[in-house]
Parts: C-alpha cells; sequence; structure tokens
C-alpha cells in the first residue's frame, strides 16, 4: 500500500490565524450566549458587523472569529478534550495532522508557539514514530511533521519489503 503523499499546508497561514483571532479577542466582541431570543440575536449580529466595519480581515476570517464569539460552552468543551485527547491511533501521519490542525481553531492558545504545537503534536503520535523523532530532538512544528511523515514512509517501506521477503 503506497504511503499518500503529505496534505499541504499553509502554516504561516496557522500562525497568522492565531494572531489574528488574539488580536479579534483584544477589542473584546460582543458575546453571544445561548437562546434564541430575536432582540438578542439581532443585537449580537449588529454589533459584530460594527466591530468588522473597523477589523481588517476576509469573509472567511469573519466566519471563524464570530464562531468564537458564540458561547456554547459544551461544543467549545468537547473540541478542547478531544484536542487534548487527540492520538494518531491508526490514522496516517497526514489524517492525523488534518485532524490536530482542525481542533486547533478551538484551542489557539494552546498552540500559540512553535515549540508548544510540536510538542502537542508529539505527544499524540504512535510510538515506533515517536521515537524516531524524539532521536533527531526537532522543535519545529513543521519538522517535526516533515520527519513524522518519513518515518512513516520507512516504516511502510520496511513492512512492505518484510512481506515481499516472507512470500519467497
Amino acid at each position: 500500500m503506497p504511503v499518500p503523499s503529505p496534505v499541504v499546508q499553509d502554516y504561516q497561514a496557522d500562525d497568522r490565524t492565531i494572531a489574528l483571532t488574539k488580536e479579534f479577542k483584544k477589542m473584546k466582541p460582543p458575546l453571544f450566549k445561548e437562546g434564541i431570543d430575536p432582540l438578542k440575536v439581532e443585537t449580537w449580529v449588529l454589533g459584530i458587523k460594527k466591530l468588522f466595519e473597523v477589523f481588517p480581515c476576509t469573509e472567511g476570517q469573519k466566519v471563524l472569529l464570530a464562531a468564537f464569539t458564540l458561547e456554547d460552552e459544551s461544543i467549545q468543551d468537547r473540541k478542547v478534550s478531544e484536542f487534548e485527547n487527540l492520538k494518531q491511533g491508526n490514522k496516517t501521519i497526514t489524517e492525523y495532522d488534518v485532524q490536530f490542525t482542525e481542533l486547533t481553531r478551538f484551542t489557539p492558545y494552546m498552540v500559540d508557539m512553535n515549540y508548544k504545537k510540536a510538542k502537542r503534536f508529539k505527544g499524540g503520535l504512535q510510538d515506533s514514530i515517536l521515537e524516531k523523532i524524539n532521536i533527531l530532538q526537532v522543535q519545529k512544528y513543521v519538522d517535526v511533521l516533515d520527519r513524522a511523515i518519513i518515518a512513516e514512509g520507512n516504516q511502510a517501506n520496511r513492512n512492505r519489503y518484510s512481506d515481499w521477503k516472507g512470500k519467497r
């Protein structure tokens, strides 16, 4: 089984999103608490629109930032817990990275420094991959991801060779 090619991600964009989120929170956006009271909804929408008039960001970023103002704590708490307990398990490195990156949107404060992001990512890797990464003592997230993909590919090649050798 061939090793899937890695998903190309813009890690600088992830860093910009974290910085943007921090700046947005400094502006103390209106929070929307649970409920369906039309007056509260309209007040929240108007407050968010007014804030975005002076806060430069793309439409996609507006959606992401507005989502941070929704105070459905059960969803936020569930995503934080999912991130804290995330493990590679039977997923490929690429699949694990996609899930890891998605969940960091709910926990930007846990990965606001490159070394924190790398440490969290390494903490969820399979032991066989982690052993190879730890030897290298890489500290940057992108380097950890790169080395993990290489280690996974090497492991898959060894398994294929062993299977082939066993059939001879």
